[in-house]
């Protein structure tokens, strides 16, 4: 009997260390640190340098200014996407946006996408769980738009040509599947809320009763994130601000392309955005190593870019990207700090 007590007390502790900020911090360290030196192993780092110095300035000033214009672009869409919910000003929406995206620099498992919402529900006296819908809504709008840009770059390819075997007609049927299949849930869940809130009642049958209520709670104002596309001013706005930011986004690349000698068109940003945002996908903070692995990746596989030159725009795309939003972020966080409450509440919601 003592021993089986010992064998349950074992289990447990090591769930929750499994489960602890340290253990998934240093986690997250790891993979970043694995990833990234397998990222600058392929090349020396005295040749990446020289590339990065050879980059043209002006090219990459322009890709700043465009980096700092998506983050405008995303709280304006933010706006629009919570008018159902309630009337939230640029500014605050623009402050939450930058301190999430600093945080996620920091912190491991993308911890900003929880702060974020956290931080606008106290300032604007909003529901959290419909702005954090909300932010579940926002992922699913940039992966149809990056989904867009990148079936433009294989339907506007000829098998064979420069985006090579992601040209093939098996891989733009399955890009165009995703997406219809995306587009056709979120309609549904719009046109026929009722029916896909009893849909989400009987899916979570499976699940044990005593969670029941909290998931069904959480899964139905997740729904609400969909509000917005109920009034076709709201629809124009979001779909064509999302376009709209991640064309920026895809133009913001292709001029650090630029900036480092590459010849290639505006439809291969589509190909290399799309791999940094797989690359996002992978829970290190900020992105590290996973984005830069998947821009090299995809320059030197689908494009057959040199490697120091491939490593080079990795690496300066990702700081362009990142490093001025979250100095904004840290600046706003100096001059009015987040509140003790607005943190543990996230990180409460979170776990």
């Amino acid at each position: 009997m003592r021993r089986e007590r010992r064998i349950v007390t074992s289990v447990t502790s090591r769930r929750g260390f499994l489960r602890s900020r340290a253990f998934q911090a240093a986690a997250s360290l790891l993979l970043a640190a694995a990833l990234l030196a397998f990222f600058l192993s392929r090349v020396p780092i005295a040749e990446i340098g020289r590339q990065i110095a050879a980059a043209s300035p002006a090219w990459l000033a322009v890709a700043g200014v465009l980096s700092l214009g998506t983050f405008v672009m995303r709280a304006l869409r933010w706006m629009w996407i919570l008018r159902p919910v309630g009337r939230v000003g640029f500014v605050p929406s623009l402050r939450a946006t930058s301190i999430g995206f600093a945080a996620n620099t920091v912190l491991p498992a993308r911890a900003g996408e929880v702060l974020r919402p956290a931080i606008l529900s106290r300032e604007a006296n909003l529901p959290f769980t419909a702005l954090l819908a909300s932010i579940l809504f926002e992922r699913i709008l940039d992966a149809l738009a990056q989904l867009t840009f990148l079936t433009i770059a294989l339907v506007g390819t000829p098998p064979g040509g420069a985006t090579g075997a992601m040209a093939s007609g098996r891989v733009r049927w399955v890009a165009g599947a995703v997406g219809a299949v995306a587009v056709g849930v979120a309609l549904f869940a719009v046109v026929w809320r009722g029916a896909t809130e009893r849909l989400v009642d009987q899916l979570l049958r499976v699940l044990p009763e005593r969670v029941r209520p909290r998931i069904r709670g959480l899964a139905h104002t997740f729904l609400d994130g969909f509000a917005s596309l109920r009034s076709p001013r709201l629809l124009v706005l979001v779909v064509a601000g999302s376009l709209g930011m991640w064309l920026v986004v895809n133009v913001q690349i292709y001029c650090v392309m630029r900036a480092f000698g590459l010849d290639l068109p505006l439809s291969a940003a589509y190909v290399v955005t799309t791999a940094a945002v797989l690359g996002l996908a992978v829970p290190t903070p900020g992105g590290v190593g996973g984005y830069h692995a998947a821009v090299q990746f995809a320059l030197t596989s689908v494009f057959r870019v040199a490697v120091a030159t491939a490593t080079g725009v990795a690496l300066i795309a990702h700081a362009i990207s990142f490093v001025p939003i979250s100095l904004i972020g840290f600046a706003w966080l100096a001059i009015r700090p987040v509140r003790k409450a607005e943190a543990d509440g996230a990180e409460n919601r979170k776990t």
